[in-house]
């Protein structure tokens, strides 16, 4: 379930950005403000951590209550080896890097691959070549079974979308299984999750037990 929610979050904010959001409003978008600086390193990605960490999101269904952590190392993995392929022709080479309390996810662009979602000469003048784009979030519970993703940042390639107009780029998009509420993004999680943090290096779920 929190990986679906994952891979659906990466392809909701990829494509808000190049399709829709920053297009209609390019005008306001500024070169500099909220810029995001994507790390040239990231963790190096192994089939067997992304077995490891789905290993630990199946613990989700256990009645023990207690605690979930997933490195950057098992993040990416996930990524790399479960959400990668099944992302759309046009987004691809998925990053995720955590830095203090956020994330911050990204995927290369090809802009003339993604007709599916826009045309491409709207695309194109947006995104003339292929670029990265990034967003900064924070992950929480918004209540017991539902999670929260607050998105922080948007930007492609040198564009960023300022912060009071990101509640309108990701209203712009309908996924299923993802709600938005102003700027936060709205998925399911098993009812027992108590919270969910970025700490320490890693993305932490507090469980409590199925009859807690």
């Amino acid at each position: 379930m929190i990986k679906n929610a994952l891979a659906r979050i990466g392809c909701l904010t990829v494509i808000a950005v190049t399709a829709l959001g920053a297009w209609h409003y390019r005008g306001a978008i500024s070169s500099a403000l909220g810029r995001v600086e994507i790390g040239v390193s990231i963790s190096e990605p192994s089939e067997g951590l992304a077995r490891q960490a789905e290993e630990k999101l199946m613990s989700l269904s256990s009645s023990e209550p207690g605690l979930v952590s997933l490195s950057e190392a098992e993040l990416q993995s996930l990524l790399t080896y479960r959400v990668a392929p099944h992302l759309p022709d046009g987004v691809e080479l998925p990053l995720v890097e955590l830095r203090d309390t956020v994330l911050v996810i990204s995927a290369l662009v090809r802009p003339d691959r993604l007709d599916a979602y826009a045309p491409p000469e709207l695309l194109q003048q947006f995104l003339a070549d292929s670029a990265r784009v990034a967003a900064t979030v924070i992950p929480g519970l918004r209540r017991p079974g539902t999670g929260q993703v607050t998105v922080n940042s948007l930007q492609a390639g040198t564009l960023v979308v300022p912060p009071m107009m990101v509640p309108f780029v990701l209203q712009g998009i309908s996924i299923p299984g993802v709600d938005a509420s102003g700027s936060d993004l709205l998925v399911s999680l098993p009812a027992r999750v108590s919270a969910v943090d970025v700490e320490g290096g890693a993305v932490t779920i507090r469980l409590e037990g199925a009859g807690g």
